[in-house]
């Protein structure tokens, strides 16, 4: 009778996890290969402006009239005024037309970051847009127009995309969208953003992609980073789009090391496949189709996903909340029974105290092995050696404190039972439920799935009198609950193992490059997070009464195992040619000074520069003295020191007219390019702001400035008027230049030869600050009478 429940029971639950694998659809991996070998390889780099850029621009076009796309390029000044910053685009809008005209698009950017090759980013993307767009030409009958939008200047602060949402077609017309990014170089790319009214989109993903991964949890850690992309113009404007990602190998992201060779093939063609076959789902959906709610999603081992709307995620959350308590009072009432209130307490409380003791161990152990290393983040190259120390501490700390437990007199020891370890585990289960549930509802499946695994297989054992006298205090048989334990532990641990591995290793990859020293108890944090949903359920099923019959040999094993993986961390290289030390470097050349000033900033002390380096560094707190808000690198080491001046600016200022009104002053400011790829920025005198400006302006640091990004070549002018302003005041104006590379650099980078390369990359800008008045003929016009 027991085994036939239990088996129902596990029938009843593994059914929901069973995945089918879904069919891959006409994707072509090669094509795609060779799309990214030709942008990133043969091309390169190609940040908006570049020669480069123009040549990328060029063969996506061409690619696309060969698979018979309407082509055009939006060539205009994208604006936004939010961070006062002006670009010229190129934006390449491709049509598909349809028996209707409302439209789905694939969205990628094929610019890239100046210090990037952007093989990853976003060559990836690009080539899985193009090679879909391909898939999509050669289908008969289309019932949708299909737009492809490969758009410029996103690395730009999204310019691109502010321009391309003005677009009269594609505004009227664009009702759901794709777009493809990436932050790594390998994996299949994760679904992690969705929006607005997201329901009828993420269910085509769960249905239809044949390798989907990603969950909704994803919104809650993205929108905590400083990242942004594309799909962020769209959703403002309120079109429903998914977002996705490749994120592992972030070590490659926005670096030097971003080429062909290191975009995996599994990348290529998985994510290839998912886009492609959501694709062609949506030709057969009403994508005019508009929901309020955003939906719950998440894959289920990466071969199958669920998704479901609002009102099914609050039914199956509030079901688990009730189920979860109405299970703990049943098992804590069995739990007294067995234990007896004194030794229940003494479990309670010994299970606290040890799972604080493995915490600390985790974090203290970290700590450990930062202060013993000469660098700040030790286990950057080789993060699972870390992540295997902080295992073994944990797994020895828990160890010990059960021999210490085990030490204790009969009457307040523990008991070695699995309805123990629910009665402690369940309340704590249905906390972070609650919590997850009001605070961060996108995620709170993690927590209520499981939950509500565990609630319905524990209330649904039988029970027996286990040597009770009372017939009517039936205890749930451990029996059943070690098998109910496995049950549980199936689902938990399909949300979470992979998930914290997952996370782990973007933390590692994403405190690289964020500028600041990381907290010594993420890792442990993220691990905790993972371990507390399953831990409980693994110790439940493994639970025996009987106690281990060699413990020495246990703690032997257990001491060995922290021992050998501190060696393997301690002496791991922190960082290596593949998984380089991210840096940065910038000069500033004032219009009237003899030296340019330089800075070199880091997450990691030391400035080792190689031979040929300015002397005289030394280490910073405070923002640069400038004529301009050139502020301080956000990194926590930053060295300065004087050297050699820059040069000549590439770019000059040709004119510059003062005109006095009656009341008012309007001045006009005309500079000319002499290279692509530059950012010309008007800084104002602190404390003066126009009443008009041709180009959009912000604060920063206290002055207005207003930035251009990648001027045409025959120059920018800038206008703007000023009301109640003397027009000496205005002499105060400077124009400033900024490259992404130095004169007489080295490489397609241009960076000095005395940066070191083989363990660390690079960024890069170069700043010129020009004085109109003194640069070019002040034309003073007349006052209008």
């Amino acid at each position: 009778m027991h085994q036939r429940n239990a088996a129902l029971l596990v029938l009843t639950l593994v059914p929901p996890l069973a995945a089918c694998s879904r069919t891959p659809g006409v994707f072509s991996e090669q094509n795609a290969r060779a799309h990214v070998s030709i942008l990133a390889g043969t091309i390169g780099s190609r940040p908006i402006g570049s020669e480069a850029n123009a040549r990328a621009r060029a063969y996506v076009i061409d690619q696309l009239k060969l698979y018979g796309y309407d082509v055009r390029v939006q060539e205009t000044d994208a604006r936004r005024p939010e961070i006062g910053r002006t670009a010229h685009v190129s934006n390449i809008i491709a049509t598909l037309t349809g028996r209707r005209r409302e439209a789905f698009g694939l969205v990628a950017h094929y610019d890239s970051a100046p210090e990037s090759p952007g093989a990853a980013d976003d060559g990836l993307g690009v080539a899985v847009v193009l090679e879909t767009a391909r898939v999509l030409a050669a289908r008969p009958e289309r019932q949708w127009t299909t737009f492809i939008l490969v758009t410029d200047g996103e690395e730009a602060s999204l310019m691109g995309a502010a321009a391309l949402v003005t677009d009269r077609v594609i505004a009227s017309n664009l009702k759901a969208y794709i777009n493809v990014e990436a932050a790594g170089s390998d994996g299949a790319a994760v679904l992690f953003q969705t929006g607005p009214g997201n329901g009828w989109l993420t269910g085509a993903w769960a249905r239809r992609a044949p390798h989907p991964r990603g969950g909704s949890f994803g919104i809650e850690v993205y929108r905590r980073l400083p990242n942004d992309t594309d799909f962020t113009i769209f959703a403002h404007e309120n079109i429903a789009g998914l977002n996705f990602a490749a994120v592992d190998d972030g070590y490659s992201y926005h670096t030097a090391r971003d080429v062909p060779d290191r975009l995996t093939s599994r990348s290529l063609r998985t994510t290839g496949e998912n886009i492609a076959a959501i694709a062609m789902t949506l030709d057969q959906m009403d994508i005019t189709k508009r929901e309020r709610w955003e939906a719950t999603y998440f894959d289920i081992g990466r071969v199958s996903a669920l998704s479901y709307g609002m009102v099914v995620s609050w039914v199956i959350d509030a079901a688990a909340l009730l189920v979860g308590v109405a299970a703990w009072i049943r098992v804590m009432s069995a739990a007294l029974r067995i234990a007896g209130p004194l030794r229940w307490t003494m479990a309670a409380a010994s299970a606290l105290i040890g799972a604080a003791v493995v915490v600390f161990s985790m974090i203290g152990a970290t700590w450990a092995l930062r202060a013993g290393r000469e660098v700040y983040h030790p286990w950057y190259a080789h993060p699972d050696r870390l992540f295997l120390l902080l295992l073994a501490v944990g797994l020895t700390a828990g160890w010990g404190m059960a021999r210490i437990g085990a030490m204790l007199p009969m009457r307040i020891r523990g008991i070695r039972d699995p309805t123990i370890t629910w009665s402690l585990a369940l309340p704590i289960w249905i906390l972070l439920a609650a919590a997850a549930t009001w605070f961060t509802p996108s995620a709170a499946y993690l927590w209520t799935v499981p939950l509500r695994a565990a609630a319905v297989t524990l209330i649904g054992i039988p029970g027996s009198r286990r040597g009770i006298p009372d017939s009517a205090s039936r205890i749930p048989d451990s029996d059943l609950v070690r098998i109910a334990s496995v049950v549980v532990l199936a689902v938990s641990g399909t949300l979470w193992l992979r998930n914290t591995v997952d996370l782990l290793q973007f933390a590692t990859a994403v405190f690289g490059r964020l500028p600041l020293i990381m907290p010594a108890y993420v890792f442990a944090a993220i691990i905790v997070a993972g371990g507390v949903m399953v831990v409980p359920p693994l110790i439940a099923a493994v639970l025996r009464r009987s106690p281990i019959r060699r413990p020495a040999l246990v703690s032997a094993v257990c001491l060995a195992a922290v021992a050998i993986a501190t060696a393997a961390a301690a002496l791991a290289p922190a960082y290596t040619y593949e998984r380089p030390l991210r840096r940065h470097v910038r000069a500033l050349q004032e219009s009237d000074a003899a030296t340019a000033m330089w800075e070199v900033a880091s997450i990691e002390p030391g400035v080792d520069l190689a031979a040929g380096a300015p002397t005289g560094w030394t280490l910073q707190k405070d923002a640069a003295p400038a004529s301009i808000p050139w502020g301080r690198f956000s990194d926590p080491f930053v060295f300065r020191a004087q050297a050699e001046p820059l040069g000549p600016a590439p770019a000059d200022v040709t004119s510059f007219t003062i005109t006095p009104s009656q009341g008012a002053v309007d001045i006009a400011v005309s500079v000319l390019p002499r290279r692509g790829a530059l950012a010309i920025s008007f800084v104002l005198p602190a404390g003066l702001t126009p009443s008009r400006s041709s180009f959009p302006g912000a604060q920063r640091l206290g002055q207005w400035v207003a930035t251009f990004v990648a001027p045409p070549p025959e120059g920018i002018a800038w206008r703007a008027a000023f009301s109640g302003v003397e027009a000496p005041r205005l002499a105060g104006l400077r124009v400033v230049v900024t490259d992404s590379g130095f004169p007489g650099g080295i490489g397609w980078q241009r960076l000095p030869a005395w940066l070191p390369q083989e363990r660390a990359v690079w960024g890069a800008t170069a700043t010129w600050v020009l004085r109109p008045a003194a640069a070019a003929p002040v034309e003073p016009v007349s006052a209008l009478r």
